[in-house]
């Protein structure tokens, strides 16, 4: 027989044969599977943006490296440029000193030299007194300057910089860190022109080392070392415990997926 009975509900006896409806039976090379239409490359429909939403991972947390980790590299470099100044200070060429003694010494024989009053000076004392005059001091030459002077001059003002550069790239490439935090990944995105971005996943995480430079700590932040670095982050005691948390949960959630 060719034929099957279709099985039909009823309201008061549930499944019950139909012995009067045959089915026709074919052959399973007559099956067609689903096929799906090329939508072309680079291309999703709408099922793809559901799809990404039906397990969001929700932003937890967000921060940037604080510039206070560059405070003592700056101090350092003020306190050298400091020291440049005044070794070039030092070096430098100094003038002839005034001769006061002399200035004094010559304003004195002036005064003694004065005639008295209602006394017009001779031709004779004119000529004693031409002659009697000590001849003026010749200016001192001013002093050479020192052959290390400019060498360490350009040297220091090539350094110099060089410096202000460095920091400003420095500081320019810590605020363009951005780490991002979402409740089953860490990202770390880094770069000025090209950017790398780098995840990982919360649970394979290590335990948090917490490091509080001295500067760092004046302005409440730290350095936080949980497999991969996050420097100079606010409140990295909260930011390391959130961490952990989240790690946690995100491990028990991929045992239960793991085991249904």
């Amino acid at each position: 027989m060719n034929t099957v009975t279709d099985i039909a509900p009823t309201p008061t006896s549930g499944a019950v044969a139909a012995h009067d409806v045959p089915i026709p039976l074919q052959h399973v090379d007559s099956l067609a599977a689903h096929t799906t239409a090329n939508i072309g490359d680079a291309r999703v429909t709408g099922m793809a943006q559901q799809l990404l939403n039906y397990d969001p991972e929700a932003m937890v947390w967000q921060d940037s490296p604080n510039l206070s980790m560059m405070l003592s590299s700056l101090i350092k470099w003020t306190l050298i440029v400091a020291v440049w100044i005044a070794v070039l200070a030092l070096l430098a060429p100094r003038a002839a000193a005034p001769q006061a003694e002399a200035q004094q010494q010559a304003q004195v024989e002036k005064t003694e030299e004065k005639p008295a009053r209602g006394k017009k000076p001779t031709r004779k004392d004119k000529a004693a007194k031409s002659e009697s005059a000590p001849p003026a001091p010749a200016p001192e030459p001013a002093a050479a300057e020192h052959p290390w002077r400019p060498f360490i001059k350009w040297i220091g003002l090539l350094v110099v910089a060089y410096q202000v550069y460095a920091h400003l790239v420095w500081a320019l490439r810590l605020k363009c860190i951005k780490y991002k935090m979402s409740s089953q990944r860490l990202i770390v995105q880094s770069g000025i022109f090209s950017k790398t971005t780098n995840t990982y996943e919360l649970h394979q995480l290590q335990a948090g080392q917490v490091q509080s430079p001295f500067f760092l700590r004046l302005f409440g932040c730290a350095n936080l070392y949980v497999g991969v670095w996050l420097i100079g982050i606010r409140n990295a005691e909260a930011v390391r415990d959130l961490i952990r948390n989240a790690g946690q949960i995100e491990a028990s959630r991929m045992d239960k997926a793991r085991w249904r």
